[in-house]
């Protein structure tokens, strides 16, 4: 048989469970059997071949008895005779043969045995034995009954052996072999009728108490894999099965929980953002039609502010008026800037070189205050991909936010940068209060502020810049206080540097 038909029906045989395991039982099964038949039939075999050895050992001793009894009457014309009836009275005895004291064949019923020494010496055999035929005939066996002079006859004729002779018998062992192959025959069919009956009885078990409650799990997983969460695969077995059963209905009712959660929380997310598209719209709409008329009302406040720079009384209400009116035009710039932001232009970016040009304009704004700034730049930074203003946007937000935070308190402003495992890292703590624990879950939400002066869209915009350039914004508040934000940015490749400079 191919080698390739064989590995398909290998492959057809691994895929299927009952035969992964039936195959290997019937393997293991038959050979048991096998060995077990071959060893009683060595058993039992040997057993009926040693009752037929002793039989003939007896018959040969009652054959010998005759022997002697027919040659003290003075008969010896009869021996003969006696060898030959011997035949008719014992059906396995083939030879009966007469040796004298030098071993050699004087007598048989097979005239072709007389004068043949088939023993040799035969002074060995004392007593009556069983041995294998002479000659490696194994279709015989032959028994030597010594006949032996009575003692007085050895006095009479002052002889100085006791031995007359031998007398041989030869039996034929095709009755043993007989016996032995019809137990083999009557034990191996009765083992192959028993392992066919354990295969047929382990193939109903098999498909009664595993293939087919799998198969039933299988289809109840296949019908929740295209959506029906509500099949159930739970017999009530208190087996192995049933607890992989109520373990997958377990976890399909999570499922269940898990899909009813979601499309809620999807639900109202979707409605939510909903809203806000429209708030946004509007709040855009709104945005740029409240714009023009805040510029003309800022210039016409500028003029108003020269006209009474002679009353301070006057010049410090329209001075407020237009600090309001400032915060008003950051505030609808920022809502602009994050409603429809800006497209990034990436290129290779110094991010030291970066975080340098933020410090310089922190300082300046820290000069006459109690925030001490600090620098730990990692030299040898390798560039980022980013668009550089962008960048220092979000650096020049968090370093503001960690100066308000610190108020007029004061306190140290620390700037790092660091490099490893292919990114670019720039860490900014302060020595501040800290975020308190309930609000720092919405740190990064639109709109939210704790500073009566903040209009809540810093962070956002933060968060989004990074998100767009590919890295991650996070913080966290160390128990002795403060706060540290870090930004990270992967590196730029050489061919993405390349290809992003010749873009720009």
């Amino acid at each position: 048989m191919p080698l390739a038909v064989l590995h398909r029906i290998y492959e057809r045989l691994d895929r299927s469970l009952r035969a992964r395991i039936l195959v290997p039982t019937a393997v293991l099964f038959t050979a048991t059997l096998v060995a077990t038949v071959v060893g009683a039939v060595q058993v039992y075999g040997a057993g009926i071949e040693r009752g037929r050895q002793e039989r003939a050992q007896v018959f040969a001793g009652m054959a010998a008895t005759g022997v002697s009894n027919v040659m003290l009457s003075g008969r010896p014309e009869s021996v003969p005779h006696l060898l030959g009836s011997l035949l008719t009275h014992e059906g396995d005895l083939r030879v009966a043969s007469l040796l004298s004291p030098s071993g050699r064949v004087s007598i048989s019923s097979d005239p072709s045995y007389v004068g043949r020494r088939p023993w040799g010496a035969p002074d060995r055999f004392v007593d009556a034995t069983v041995v294998a035929a002479p000659g490696g005939d194994t279709g015989q066996y032959a028994v030597l009954q010594p006949i032996v002079n009575a003692p007085s006859c050895r006095r009479c004729h002052q002889l100085d052996t006791p031995m007359r002779g031998w007398l041989e018998l030869r039996f034929d062992r095709s009755p043993v072999v007989a016996a032995r192959r019809g137990l083999a025959r009557t034990m191996g069919l009765a083992a192959a009728l028993a392992l066919v009956a354990m295969l047929l009885i382990a193939y109903w078990l098999l498909g009664r108490e595993a293939i087919h409650p799998l198969q039933r799990l299988v289809d109840a997983m296949r019908r929740a894999e295209h959506g029906e969460l509500a099949v159930r695969a739970d017999e009530g077995r208190p087996d192995e099965l049933g607890v992989a059963a109520r373990g997958f209905e377990a976890t399909l009712s999570a499922l269940r929980r898990s899909q009813a959660e979601l499309e809620a929380f999807y639900r109202e997310r979707m409605a939510r953002a909903e809203r806000f598209a429209a708030v946004g719209e509007l709040a855009t709409g709104l945005a740029h039609e409240i714009k023009n008329p805040l510029a003309g009302l800022s210039g016409a406040l500028e003029l108003l502010a020269e006209d009474l720079a002679s009353s301070p009384r006057q010049g410090e209400v329209v001075g407020e008026m237009r600090h309001q009116v400032g915060r008003l035009t950051h505030t609808m710039e920022s809502l602009l800037s994050f409603a429809r932001p800006p497209k990034a232009r990436l290129r290779s970016t110094d991010v030291n070189g970066a975080v340098e040009r933020v410090l310089f304009l922190v300082r300046q704004q820290c000069r006459a205050g109690q925030v001490e700034v600090r620098a730990a730049l990692a030299p040898a930074l390798p560039p980022v991909l980013a668009d550089p203003s962008q960048l220092e946007q979000v650096l020049l937000n968090l370093c503001l936010n960690a100066v308000q935070a610190m108020g007029e308190r004061g306190g140290t402003l620390s700037v790092a940068s660091a490099a490893g495992e292919g990114q670019v890292s720039v860490e900014i703590a302060d020595t501040g209060p800290g975020i308190p624990a309930e609000l720092q879950a919405q740190i990064f939400r639109p709109f939210f502020t704790t500073r009566r002066e903040g209009n809540g869209l810093g962070l956002a915009i933060s968060a989004r810049i990074v998100a767009e350039h590919g890295g991650h914004i996070g913080y966290r508040c160390p128990p002795g206080g403060g706060t540290v934000f870090t930004v990270t940015l992967k590196e730029t490749l050489p061919a993405a540097s390349t290809a992003a400079e010749s873009a720009a």
